[in-house]
Parts: structure tokens; C-alpha cells; sequence
């Protein structure tokens, strides 16, 4: 067993472990991250219960274990590619160019809107950005190509492409920014 007990009282005094033990503030930078990304999680699971297309689901539950990698990465402090990795990227390219495929190119900025689904693919996105920028605070010292940062900055494009997608075939109208 992994969890036994969810209520430990550790954290009652404002501090919390990481992967290799390390105690640290709950106001740590890697627990921002970590906080981000785990809300970035529980925003795809309430886009899951909107989604009525199982790739796009199984997909999106492929992202919320990454997340949990990521997590993991982020945790024990790896600077290296172990858990984080090429495939992960290439994958999140592969569906932003499948879902691109059919889509008219942009000729406007679009606002957040259409149904509940990709309303809240927007969220995700932006969710992402937060994360995304978090990891270049903890990472600023190794931005190249680092593969967190990599994959944080796909996912926030695959959340709007699919957001596009969703909509188009849907006959939802995107809502363009009226200047």
C-alpha cells in the first residue's frame, strides 16, 4: 500500500516532504509547481466528465499520468530526462498536428468560450501557462530544453488546438476578439 492515511498532521505546521525526504516550506517554489500542476490535473478530470469522445478521453487521462510524472520529476529534483522524456513531447505534437488538420487558420485572437467541454479546455490552458511558468522559476537556471518546461508549453497548445477542434465539430461558432 502507498497511502494508508491521508489525514498525518505533518503538514500542520506549515511544512511539507518531498520525494527524497527533504522538508521544505509549503510556500516553496516546488510546491507552487507542484500545486499547479496538480490543479491543472483535476481541471482535465472535470474536462473528462464533459468529453464524450473516448480517444480524445484516453488521451486526456494519458496526460493526467504524465502530470503525475511530472510531479514525480518535479519532487525528487531531476535534471534529467528519466521520467520527463522525447516521447511525451512527440506525442503531444502528433495530436496538436491531427487535431490541426481540419481547422481553419486563425485569423483573429479567439476568446474562451463554446460548451462546457472547451470552455474548460480554455481553463486547462491557462492552467498550464501558470504551471509552465512556475517551472521556468525552479528551472531558470536549466531552461534549455528542459523537458518539463517542453511539455507544460505543448500541453497549453494542445488544450486550445482541441478547444478549436471540439468546437468546429460540434458547429460551435468561436467567439473572436472585437477590437
Amino acid at each position: 500500500m502507498r497511502i494508508t492515511k491521508v489525514t498525518t498532521r505533518n503538514g500542520d505546521g506549515g511544512k511539507t516532504h518531498l520525494a527524497k525526504g527533504e522538508t521544505v516550506l509549503k510556500s516553496d517554489n516546488v510546491i507552487h509547481c507542484l500545486g499547479e500542476v496538480d490543479e491543472l490535473s483535476s481541471v482535465i478530470g472535470v474536462c473528462l466528465s464533459y468529453c464524450k469522445n473516448s480517444d480524445i478521453s484516453n488521451f486526456l487521462k494519458k496526460i493526467q499520468n504524465n502530470l503525475f510524472d511530472i510531479g514525480g520529476h518535479i519532487s525528487m529534483s531531476l535534471d534529467d530526462n528519466s521520467i520527463v522524456n522525447e516521447k511525451m513531447i512527440s506525442d503531444l505534437d502528433i495530436q496538436i498536428n491531427h487535431l490541426n488538420e481540419d481547422l481553419e487558420p486563425l485569423e483573429e485572437f479567439i476568446l474562451p468560450s463554446g460548451d462546457y467541454f472547451s470552455a474548460n479546455l480554455h481553463l486547462a490552458r491557462a492552467i498550464a501557462r501558470r504551471a509552465e511558468r512556475s517551472a521556468v522559476t525552479l528551472y531558470e537556471d536549466s531552461l534549455s530544453k528542459n523537458p518539463v518546461i517542453m511539455y507544460l508549453n505543448r500541453l497549453s497548445d494542445y488544450f486550445f488546438v482541441l478547444s478549436r477542434y471540439h468546437n468546429m465539430k460540434n458547429n460551435i461558432p468561436e467567439t473572436t476578439w472585437q477590437r
